[in-house]
């Protein structure tokens, strides 16, 4: 199961399946693609553009979104 940990506020992304994690900044969205059966994540370039980053099989992820700033995590 890949778990993805996205917080709005922060624009942060942790990524988690099995024993790996890896963590981007500047996430801008993720955005559904039920017909298709993936999430993408979308990144914000230097350009000032958003680029795919991650595309994710929906039937195998779990999203928690947080939208708070981190410091101020409960």
């Amino acid at each position: 199961m890949i778990i993805l940990k996205f917080n709005t506020q922060n624009h942060t992304l942790d990524y988690f399946i099995e024993d790996f994690e890896r963590n981007f900044s500047n996430v801008t969205t993720i955005k559904v693609h039920k017909d298709e059966g993936y999430y993408e994540v979308l990144q914000k370039q230097s350009s000032g553009s958003s680029a795919p980053l991650l595309r994710l099989p929906i039937n195998n992820t779990i999203i928690e979104y947080s939208h708070v700033d981190s410091e101020f995590d409960i």
